[in-house]
């Protein structure tokens, strides 16, 4: 018996709106009246997705697929699941056998070629998009796709024209707008003004054709001094580098004065993402994008201030806070430059980032600074601090294991002069790419461009264990930060290992993250104002090689008692700043 259409439409309206079980309830229903249906399965693959059942979302997509063999869709969305469950190469093997009948299909192309970039086979996932472009049409999507392939190479100056090409092709396109945007920050040739208008503009396409909500329209009680209910929102609330900033926040927030929720919108959970739910009063777990779910899950934990914690990154909640979601929106952390939105009405920074004055001005939210540091490193693994290299070999091993968006040619062409005047010394870079043969050729030509002969570098990419990860510090003796985009991560993890980080003192915030940390540590010594400062200091302290090893256990030591680890101290100066902007919300509602 077939299908009603009716009854299907109801079943799917019912997953759009964030029914899940009752939408699934009813599309099983109609399975077992026809189930050779292939729309009832595919519909049924989305639902289990979106509500992190995978095992059953690919069963059922794979249903769809043999019942429709030519569904392009259901085939895209195979692949996608497949990489959700965590079979990354058993996706790929899959989406090579369907590639023969898909390769017109811009949309089987694009998941197919982020299954690549997803274990790191960037120049396979360039060379499908490449084939698509030339041979099938130029799809805007895909050229977009080509800029993130790009930049995850390296080729930072062409993935930023590419962005370029694309937001002239699809003009207003929040999500063409926000790579742009994004991607300019590692750029050291961007204009700050230019970087400033493409922020707002990308503000603006976000909040195009939805009426503004009046963040004084809510009816939260405004009392200055109550209880507040303060709403974490992030897909990175796991292990990645921001769950080590913001953990600070989670163990130590005054319960007395603060309900705290945190709402994690990312498809797998992990041992940080358990921890972290353990600690807050209310933990919300989203699966999918789509922005009303998002927005009704927001609503249903009544937020006084919702935080965001990505900024214009991947998977970031943003696209889904305007129009605004809670009288009071703020953005932090995650994220080095204004969001463009004027439905965020605070950014958290601090003095050294952002200076009083200059800053505001290339902001458009209210910069809202707590010092010393705007963020708290919370260590999850401490091996034990190695002696380093230098005694051993004889010689100073500088090293760097940003992500390689981070490698400018220009920190190249200082890196090259430091290890021209350090008699002996190599360079140990790690970044996750370099696990890719053709990154880490091309990252050799990039060095040898700049005098940086191929012998006298090591390449590194992923270690399985993060603790492995950590360990690999010990076989450097002095961390080179990178500019203008400086480390976050890293630099606290240099130092936790001991390891002293060179940093170069830049003039936007990615730029001057280093300064805060460093200060933040008490190891400002370590900062350079200039260039040139920047390669006498390395210099000079590669001529210390012997001390080297006993400044190691004293580096740690150092960070662990600053103020950059106290998060007790670091909670509660968040937290006043977070009741400040809700004292403001509550004067002007009651016309103060």
């Amino acid at each position: 018996m077939p299908v009603s259409p009716q009854k299907y439409q109801q079943a799917v309206a019912l997953l759009h709106q964030g029914q899940y079980d009752k939408g699934i309830e009813q599309l099983l229903a109609l399975q077992r009246v026809d189930p050779r249906d292939p729309n009832v399965a595919n519909a049924l693959g989305k639902g289990y997705a979106e509500t992190g059942r995978y095992e059953q979302a690919i069963y059922q997509v794979e249903k769809c697929l043999a019942l429709n063999p030519n569904d392009h869709v259901a085939a895209g969305n195979l692949i996608h699941m497949m990489g959700l469950a965590g079979k990354k190469k058993e996706s790929i093997a899959r989406a090579e056998q369907l590639l023969p009948r898909f390769r017109g299909s811009p949309q089987f192309v694009l998941v197919t070629g982020a299954a690549y970039a997803a274990i790191g086979r960037y120049m396979d996932a360039k060379k499908l998009l490449d084939h698509f472009l030339a041979n099938i049409g130029i799809d805007p999507i895909m050229v977009q796709y080509t800029g993130t392939i790009y930049l995850n190479l390296g080729m930072l100056r062409e993935s930023v024209e590419t962005y370029r090409r694309t937001v002239a092709m699809m003009p207003g396109d929040s999500t063409a707008l926000g790579l742009l945007a994004g991607t300019l920050n590692y750029a050291p040739w961007a204009d700050p003004a230019e970087s400033l208008e493409i922020h707002k503009a990308f503000g603006r396409a976000i909040a195009a054709g939805r009426a503004p909500v009046d963040p004084l329209s809510f009816p939260n009680d405004p009392d200055p001094d109550r209880k507040i209910r303060v709403a974490l929102i992030s897909p990175d609330f796991r292990g990645h580098p921001v769950s080590r900033f913001v953990e600070a926040i989670f163990r130590h927030y005054d319960r007395a004065k603060v309900h705290l929720t945190g709402i994690y919108m990312y498809p797998n959970d992990d041992a940080v993402t358990k921890e972290l739910s353990e600690l807050c009063d209310q933990w919300r777990t989203i699966r999918t994008s789509k922005p009303g779910i998002i927005a009704g899950v927001v609503s249903e934990t009544r937020p006084d201030v919702l935080v965001e914690l990505s900024g214009l990154t991947a998977n970031s909640p943003l696209f889904s806070m305007s129009p605004r979601l809670a009288p009071v929106q703020v953005s932090a952390i995650g994220y080095p430059h204004t969001t463009g939105m004027t439905d965020i009405d605070y950014r958290i920074v601090d003095s050294r980032t952002d200076p009083p004055g200059i800053a505001d001005r290339f902001a458009v939210e209210r910069l809202a600074r707590i010092d010393p540091c705007f963020l708290c490193y919370t260590p999850r693994q401490m091996p034990p601090v190695g002696p380093g290299k230098a005694a051993e070999n004889g010689w100073v091993t500088f090293g760097s294991f940003n992500k390689i968006t981070k490698y400018t040619d220009e920190a190249f062409a200082l890196w090259s002069r430091i290890l021209e005047r350090s008699p002996g010394s190599r360079l140990l870079i790690k970044t996750a790419a370099l696990d890719c043969e053709d990154v880490m050729e091309q990252m050799k030509r990039r060095l040898e461009a700049v005098g940086i002969a191929r012998d006298r570098v090591d390449l590194a990419g992923v270690q399985d264990r993060p603790e492995d990860h950590l360990a690999m510090y010990n076989r450097i003796d002095i961390a080179l930060d990178t500019f203008p985009y400086n480390g976050t991560t890293t630099t606290c993890e240099a130092l936790l290992m001991g390891v002293p980080v060179i940093g170069l003192e830049g003039t936007t915030h990615a730029g001057r993250v280093g300064v805060s940390l460093l200060h933040a540590a008490g190891m400002s010594e370590y900062l350079a104002s200039t260039p040139e400062e920047y390669v006498e200091k390395a210099v000079a302290l590669a001529a210390r090689s012997g001390e080297l090893g006993t400044l190691r256990p004293q580096i740690r030591q150092r960070l662990l008692a600053s103020a950059l680890c106290d998060g007790p101290a670091y909670a509660a100066r968040w937290q006043g700043a977070v009741r400040s902007m809700w004292q403001d919300w509550c004067a002007r509602k009651r016309g103060i």
